[in-house]
């Protein structure tokens, strides 16, 4: 276990989504979601099973979708029925990173949650983030996905390149 900050493991977390084929949006909600998980002591196996298996990821983030969009017409308690209890937790933790306030539940197969949509959350987060080398290791591995390889048309032809005439 090592500890980084919180900022990095949140970006590695979007890049590592993104290199797995996660949708830009989606990477962004899980990398919010990674991170929460990580600070308040969840399993770093959830995480990195769903990481293997990008249509998971995918899955949870319409699941809260579904909650956020109920939560919004109605401030009755919303639920979602999931049998994974490693999902179970991801979906949890998916909630708690929200920006807005949340009261969270589980029972047997089913995560409830109250939203206050309007209420802004009022959950700190710690500077540091505690994070084993496997898991760190595979999320780098995905985000390497990402980079354009080296050579030399790519160092020829980086962002912005031929764009400006310098006088």
């Amino acid at each position: 276990m090592t500890d980084r900050s919180w900022t990095e493991i949140q970006a590695l977390a979007v890049k590592a989504a993104t290199g797995a084929k996660v949708p830009p949006a989606q990477a962004l909600a899980f990398g919010a979601m990674l991170t929460r998980h990580l600070a308040d002591g969840g399993s770093e196996v959830a995480l990195a099973h769903v990481l293997n298996d990008p249509k998971a990821i995918l899955t949870l983030a319409h699941q809260i979708e579904t909650m956020i969009e109920n939560a919004s017409l109605s401030p009755r308690v919303v639920s979602v029925r999931e049998e994974s209890a490693e999902r179970r937790a991801l979906l949890i933790s998916w909630l708690a990173s929200l920006p807005c306030q949340a009261e969270i539940s589980a029972s047997d197969t089913q995560v409830h949650a109250r939203l206050s949509l309007s209420d802004p959350s009022a959950r700190s987060r710690p500077a540091r983030v505690a994070i084993g080398s496997a898991l760190f290791d595979q999320m780098q591995a995905l985000a390497a996905r990402t980079y354009v390889p080296d050579s030399a048309t790519s160092r020829s032809s980086g962002a912005g390149a031929g764009l400006m005439e310098l006088d």
